[in-house]
């Protein structure tokens, strides 16, 4: 099946997006100079685990949206207590996949750095709908905390689209001889 040219067209302009470059520079900058020593930089990188540790810890934030997605659908009262409980372990979680993939990205050539700060982005973006997701269920508002988490969830599908395009089109922190990439 050949690839939708769209999508193609899609990463293509992410990857040349020199507009992207300062807020990219900037923000890499932050990121090398809080992760300065490298015992913190190689466990972030996963170097002690054999492989990177970002791909990993995704799955417990993306794990607890899809099962509160699930409990959403179904419905029940008992279910949106636990879809609550599960869009907050997502949240709680998210931000700790995120220092790990920062600090494999500070690392990146420039068209990888434009495509994971993208992705970056959108993913925060979906993190943000999360929140407001949980907000809205604490506060009764089932209905809507549940349309927002179905945004979410649409939003980090985005970004965990542009995080294969970075790992598999870009290979992003693929070594060739099967070393953790990143022991510096």
């Amino acid at each position: 099946m050949p690839e939708i040219r769209a999508l193609r067209r899609l990463t293509d302009s992410l990857e040349h997006a020199g507009v992207l470059d300062k807020a990219v520079d900037a923000e890499r900058s932050l990121v090398r100079a809080l992760a300065r020593p490298k015992a913190l930089r190689q466990l972030l990188h996963g170097v002690p685990f054999g492989h990177p540790l970002h791909p990993l810890m995704v799955q417990v934030p993306l794990g607890a949206w899809i099962s509160a997605a699930v409990l959403d659908l179904v419905g029940g009262k008992g279910n949106a207590k636990a879809a609550k409980t599960l869009v907050g372990v997502g949240l709680v979680s998210a931000g700790s996949a995120s220092v790990a993939g920062y600090v494999d990205w500070s690392e990146l050539d420039r068209e990888q750095l434009r495509t994971g700060w993208v992705h970056q982005a959108v993913n925060w973006t979906g993190v943000t709908l999360y929140g407001l997701s949980w907000m809205q269920r604490k506060r009764g508002n089932h209905g809507s905390g549940k349309l927002l988490a179905f945004a979410g969830l649409t939003v980090v599908s985005v970004g965990g689209y542009l995080g294969g395009h970075l790992a598999y089109r870009q290979r992003a922190g693929v070594s060739r001889d099967g070393e953790v990439p990143f022991d510096a």
